[in-house]
């Protein structure tokens, strides 16, 4: 059992924190160049189907590596230290989008931010996806340590 919570955290992650890179370097860079009345008539068309994608995708990279942790603290499995830590920086990572994401993607949602403030919006939503990553990235590193144990 331990062998496959560890396994479908580990992947799970690694695969939301590889969606997430991409969403960063390529998604938000094109965002930021397009005029913020062709960057709000993008996000009526495809703003739905990005939170579709990636809600799903988010909660199974939640769900999974808590489920996996709690399981591993609990039986005080190899490397449960390890995905204690995983476990936490997933609630972090988890965390940042009722902190910042919600709030921010309804603004772009209602179209409530004027013309001048979405380039900044727009600036402040990649910093805080880039450190939504790095969150990311230090759960996958310790779900991969813990899984190097087992």
């Amino acid at each position: 059992m331990t062998e496959i919570l560890y396994t479908t955290s580990t992947a799970i992650l690694g695969v939301f924190l590889g969606t997430q890179i991409c969403e960063g370097a390529l998604f938000v860079p094109y965002w930021k160049a397009l005029a913020p009345k062709d960057f709000f008539e993008l996000h009526k068309t495809y703003g739905s189907k990005i939170y579709k994608f990636f809600a799903p995708l988010t909660i199974a990279a939640t769900i999974l590596p808590l489920s996996a942790a709690t399981y591993a603290f609990l039986y005080q499995e190899k490397g449960h230290f390890l995905m204690l830590w995983m476990g936490i920086f997933t609630l972090l990572f988890f965390s940042t989008y009722f902190i910042y994401f919600k709030k921010a993607n309804q603004s772009f949602a209602e179209e409530s931010l004027s013309y001048q403030e979405l380039p900044k919006e727009l600036d402040r939503w990649g910093k805080w996806h880039w450190g939504r990553i790095v969150l990311e990235a230090i759960a996958f590193i310790f779900a991969l340590l813990a899984m190097l144990q087992i």
